[in-house]
């Protein structure tokens, strides 16, 4: 429990501080941002035997430790075609060394988040809100899938900045990680796609990345439907149920709501309001999935976090209670921990 806590409390000093507009210099250096990320780094790379997924994910290294070159014959024979080939790909370079693919996603998980919360108002806050469930579990948990969600976050910020090409360029690599990520995605690209094409771009490019994307869609998409069906066929037989599925979707649809409720308060840039909207009401209609098969839920629910931190992010600031914005800050910390607090003692 304490080794989870030291970081949860350096976390939470740096954001009192922060919520009270006293950070000193040392406090707010961008090496002292830097050098944090770097623990996590290390924190999340260097696990063993720890997270929900360690057992499935160190059977699918031994298999794809072959190589490369096998890995494409064997999925081409299967039918599989380019099935998550990233994510062989980065099994094939960590050299049967099981710590160097945990550093690769680590890092994937964790320069993206970084690089979201700095963007944000509360940088800080914005990290410890995440730290509780979304580092410890699905960081060190689910970690394809956590690397995609974190890439997500990267989107949603490029996005705002109108950098949309180095966005498709991350929903490739995101695509070839984890087909889930297919799902969010398309309804990413769905919410600016169009005002994006109307732009005066090279007719070419705009060709060129839009055939990469349907490519792409085409090879991941009978998987993705071969991997609900088979959630579904082995539902309580060799799959046991998602149990903390309810709790993710409660923490999401939090900030969901607030948002729905409040949206003329954020103030968002139009791309990333609409982002949001779509992920918020995508979450409320989830929870029918939670009951029906949480596995599937579970898998679903992890990519609505980007936006829920970014929600909850800025909660403090829109005086939504006629409290001071630190009081908001400090009882969303107490929550966040009360929330998790199963996850400090695991």
């Amino acid at each position: 429990m304490i080794p989870y806590l030291i970081p949860f409390t350096f976390l939470s000093i740096l954001a009192i501080k922060e919520s009270t507009n006293s950070l000193e210099s040392f406090f707010n250096n961008k090496y002292l941002y830097y050098l944090i990320a770097l623990f996590f780094i290390i924190f999340i790379g260097l696990r063993y035997e720890v997270g929900c997924d360690w057992n499935q994910y160190k059977s699918m290294f031994d298999k794809y430790s072959i190589g490369l070159l096998a890995m494409l014959k064997n999925n081409f024979t299967s039918g599989h075609a380019l099935h998550e080939m990233g994510h062989i790909f980065i099994a094939t370079i960590s050299r049967r060394n099981i710590y160097i693919l945990n550093f690769i996603y680590a890092i994937l998980f964790t320069l993206p988040l970084f690089y979201f919360c700095i963007n944000l108002k509360r940088k800080f806050f914005s990290l410890l809100i995440s730290y509780p469930y979304y580092i410890i579990v699905v960081g060190m948990g689910p970690i394809r899938q956590a690397a995609c969600s974190s890439i997500l976050m990267l989107s949603i910020i490029l996005i705002s900045k109108k950098k949309y090409y180095s966005h498709f360029f991350l929903t490739i690599i995101s695509l070839l990680i984890h087909q889930f990520s297919l799902i969010f995605n398309g309804l990413l690209l769905a919410c600016y796609f169009p005002e994006f094409t109307n732009k005066k771009l090279s007719k070419r490019l705009l060709l060129f990345i839009a055939l990469v994307l349907l490519i792409l869609f085409l090879i991941q998409s009978p998987a993705l439907i071969r991997k609900i069906v088979y959630y579904f066929t082995l539902l309580g037989k060799v799959i046991p149920p998602a149990k903390s599925a309810f709790l993710i979707w409660f923490i999401n649809f939090l900030p969901a709501i607030i948002f729905i409720r409040n949206k003329e308060r954020f103030y968002l840039e139009k791309d990333v309001n609409k982002i949001i909207t779509i992920f918020s009401f995508v979450e409320i209609f989830l929870l029918p999935i939670v009951f029906l098969n949480s596995v599937i839920a579970y898998r679903l629910l992890l990519y609505i976090f980007p936006t829920s931190i970014y929600i909850t992010s800025k909660i403090p600031d829109l005086n939504l209670f006629k409290f001071k914005s630190q009081y908001i800050s400090y009882a969303i910390i107490l929550t966040s921990f009360s929330c998790n607090y199963k996850n400090f003692k695991g």
